[in-house]
């Protein structure tokens, strides 16, 4: 009897809430088949952001630069309309000033080395210095690649997982790289094909989870500062080793609001997420949270897509043949996720690249999409949450002292003004979607909250650093961004 009155009570709460609402915006500029990784950010400075598509091969790349809300694709005159199939994007600014530059990375088969485009700024076209920086690795099958401070100096090192190799890992010397991978130990050689960086521990340096294919487990490589160590099979967080199985998609939030960061990680055979139970412990819930299925599954996103303060969950499958496994759009109830996938996400079909992003800066968080299925269509999709609804949101952009965007892994809390009932928790972008990394605020939904308290956790040389902005009115904050320098590298010794 008491079954049955909690099942028809879960059934009144999910009938109670608003069905999500998308729209697709510019059809006639983005309905084209054949996108793999996609990532926004604000190339161009001007306060919106913008969209790279990497595409299969003989379909040129796409730079969608966004003119308040109207975008065009201006890849060509941008320097960056790539023809090779493309694996793998990543906005970072990997020489420090101030201008976001993109690495793009490349299949095996299509020959052509790994690119890092500088951004000279003003509108002129981006110049390939991979040669010169020395990451022009090529004849691999790159998969994730991310800029990150794993070694706390200050500026962003390149991590670049791959399929058929070990993995690589870049340390930025002045934006000359030089690759130390095997020397910390964490030249992976299992098939990786998904990863991000996030300090699990606690204890300062950013660590990073490898999600890999074909039966080899997954990776939860430690940063010890000198050396990285693999810790997943002692955690249980090594996967399934089953043959022709494997991981991909990894993303990181805090689902259930305690302020400690939990890991979702989508796959062939099953899905995990594991809970964080603090202290570097982690229990994986996927079956009890209604989230464990899904025979394909290959991106993952999180994204608070209601502002009702609980983050939600998109999760896309995919095979060749037959066409359409299923889409996911998971809203969070608190103890359990339903599956609310409105009809125009289902007849999408073989998605690959899935990242949210607030791109008509109206609190809300949309939707971009990328298909590389020929019987289907990339999308950016509009969130039709009403104003007052879209209103309830706080975002927070985390740069550097100098105002530059550098500091990828750090963590963002936000609190209940004057007490310390958390909000919501998120990670600034290391590696998600679908081998992609954005540059985007992180997004924060309100639910009742009115004012609240951020915390920035950010990594120096001298460990963990808290920058706090108290009694934060998100009504009253400029365009709904609230922008937080923090201290990076040497600045804290």
């Amino acid at each position: 009897m008491k079954l049955h009155l909690l099942a028809g009570l879960l059934v009144l709460l999910i009938a109670a809430s608003p069905a999500p609402r998308f729209e697709p915006l510019q059809p006639a500029l983005f309905n084209v088949s054949g996108g793999q990784p996609n990532c926004w950010g604000d190339y161009d400075n001007d306060g919106d952001l913008d969209l790279f598509v990497g595409f299969k091969a003989d379909l040129p790349n796409r730079l969608y630069r966004n003119d308040d809300g109207r975008f065009v694709d201006v890849a060509g005159e941008a320097g960056v309309a790539d023809l090779p199939d493309t694996r793998a994007a990543a906005w970072g600014d990997f020489d420090g000033d101030g201008d976001l530059d993109l690495h793009v990375g490349f299949t095996k088969r299509s020959n052509t080395p790994n690119r890092l485009y500088r951004n000279n700024g003003k509108g002129r076209p981006f110049t390939n210095v991979a040669h010169e920086a020395g990451v022009d690795i090529s004849g691999v099958e790159t998969r994730q690649a991310a800029w990150v401070d794993y070694d706390n100096d200050g500026d962003v090192d390149l991590f670049v997982a791959l399929r058929d190799g070990p993995n690589r890992l870049f340390r930025n010397d002045a934006g000359r790289f030089t690759d130390v991978a095997k020397g910390l130990g964490v030249d992976d050689p299992r098939k990786t094909v998904g990863a991000v960086w996030f300090d699990y521990n606690q204890d300062g340096r950013l660590d990073v989870f490898v999600a890999n294919q074909d039966g080899d487990r997954n990776g939860l490589w430690r940063n010890d500062g000198t050396r990285f160590v693999d810790v997943a099979r002692e955690l249980g967080l090594d996967g399934n080793a089953a043959a022709r199985l494997g991981s991909n998609g990894p993303s990181v939030a805090d689902f259930n609001n305690d302020g400690l960061l939990d890991l979702f990680v989508a796959g062939y055979g099953r899905n995990f997420l594991y809970r964080n139970e603090g202290g570097g412990r982690f229990t994986d819930v996927a079956d009890a949270m209604g989230v464990a299925g899904g025979e394909r599954a290959t991106p993952s996103a999180w994204g608070d897509y209601d502002n009702d303060g609980r983050p939600d969950l998109y999760v896309s499958s995919y095979i060749d043949k037959p066409v359409n496994e299923k889409d996911y759009l998971y809203r969070n109830e608190g103890g359990r996720f339903v599956d609310v996938t409105p009809e125009l996400l289902r007849a999408h079909g073989a998605t690959h690249g899935v990242q949210w992003a607030d791109f008509d800066r109206d609190g809300a968080l949309d939707l971009a999409l990328a298909n590389n299925n020929s019987s289907g269509a990339n999308s950016v999709l509009r969130n039709l949450l009403p104003p007052d609804e879209a209103r309830r949101s706080l975002q927070v952009l985390v740069v550097d002292k100098r105002g530059h965007a550098t500091r990828a892994g750090s963590e963002v809390r936000v609190y209940v003004a004057g007490t310390r009932t958390v909000v919501g928790a998120r990670l600034v972008d290391s590696g998600s979607g679908y081998v992609s990394q954005s540059v985007v605020p992180v997004h924060v939904g309100l639910g009742a909250a009115t004012r609240v308290d951020v915390e920035v956790t950010s990594f120096t040389a001298a460990g963990r650093r808290v920058t706090r902005v108290a009694n934060v009115d998100p009504q009253r904050v400029k365009g709904r961004v609230l922008v937080v320098n923090v201290p990076s590298g040497a600045e804290a010794r």
